[in-house]
């Protein structure tokens, strides 16, 4: 028999996004609970660049400071043509401050400062039904038999999201590209290494060395980099009801601007306000119209904000995948008339939680 249990409102996926929302919805006084698939928190990747947009969201959620004691700050950055070698400088942080931190740092910190039993391990979501009824729940069917019934879902579940396919966002798509990166999640290290170690072939001697000194045990192979497409985010609410999106599961992007963790961290921020300025009437039982409102709020703020990063991310990533001269020449065209600042994108402020 399925045992059902009631939640205000759940967050799907224990990621970055998931607990930074989990966090700003604390802050704010609002309880929610966080269900994670895996038996433990996870972290793939072992380090995360967090532009100056994503520290002013660390700074709303409280934990700025304290990541900042770990945090290596990112100075300068260079682009390094593989075919002549030429080197070419490229602006960092717009002023502010862009620092590398280990994933599992700001993991663990998110997690630290929720309040016991927010999160649940093991939990995977295997269906979500939506009444059209706008004072009814939307119910949860976990793997276990159990059924949550909540007044707000919020899919924070990653690029392969359960719950996008109910908001009606069409399925996230691949550039050919592939990434190797350090990480404890990993598949067959050594055949990545010798991969790797061919692959680059021609490539300046630092980066060969960089490989070659790498500790096998902590490589990991991302098959090929996912993405949201730009026109899908224009055509597509956000939200169906009372259920909606964030972090990748909205808007996956490949690493090309370093702004998926920060775009995330913005998420977080902005859909806690939006809900906690309507939470007296938005989780009354006859009050689901504002929760409505406050998610239709949330979209309206962020669909602008992760389309023109989608947007650029696309161009930036479709340049480097294509080999035809003319697909290669429009991207040019294209970022130099949209996208002239290569880091305007990073002074975007979301605001007060």
């Amino acid at each position: 028999m399925e045992k059902s249990e009631e939640e205000k409102i759940v967050i799907v996926g224990g990621g970055i996004c998931g607990l930074a929302t989990a966090l700003a919805l604390h802050r704010k006084g609002v309880e929610s609970i966080v269900l994670e698939k895996s038996e433990k928190l996870r972290a793939t990747g072992a380090c995360i660049i967090i532009q100056p947009n994503g520290w002013r969201a660390l700074h709303q959620l409280g934990i700025a400071s304290k990541l900042r004691q770990t945090a290596l700050p990112i100075q300068s950055g260079h682009y390094i043509t593989v075919k002549d070698g030429k080197h070419t400088d490229l602006p960092v942080g717009n002023g502010g401050e862009c620092r590398c931190l280990r994933r599992s740092d700001l993991m663990k910190t998110l997690a630290e400062e929720l309040p016991p039993n927010t999160v649940r391990l093991g939990c995977k979501v295997v269906s979500i039904k939506v009444d059209a009824n706008t004072s009814a729940y939307s119910i949860l069917h976990l793997h276990d038999g159990t059924m949550l019934m909540a007044r707000v879902i919020i899919g924070c579940d990653g690029v392969n999201s359960v719950v996008a396919s109910i908001v009606g966002l069409n399925s996230s798509r691949h550039f050919s590209t592939c990434a190797i990166r350090d990480s404890m999640v990993s598949k067959d290290q050594r055949l990545i290494k010798e991969s790797t170690v061919e692959a680059i072939k021609g490539f300046p001697n630092h980066i060969k060395e960089m490989i070659n000194n790498s500790d096998v045990d902590s490589l990991h192979l991302t098959d090929q980099m996912r993405y949201r497409a730009p026109w899908d985010l224009l055509r597509t609410k956000f939200c169906k009801g009372t259920v909606t999106l964030a972090g990748d599961a909205l808007h996956a992007m490949a690493p090309f601007l370093a702004q998926g963790g920060s775009a995330s961290l913005e998420d977080a921020v902005v859909l806690a306000r939006c809900l906690s300025q309507n939470m007296g009437i938005a989780l009354d039982p006859t009050g689901m119209k504002a929760a409505r409102a406050a998610l239709d709020q949330y979209a309206k703020e962020r669909k602008m904000r992760v389309f023109w990063l989608s947007l650029e991310t696309f161009v930036v990533g479709t340049m480097h995948d294509t080999s035809a001269l003319l697909v290669r020449g429009l991207c040019i065209i294209t970022l130099i008339i949209l996208f002239r600042d290569k880091i305007a994108n990073t002074s975007y402020d979301c605001g007060r939680l």
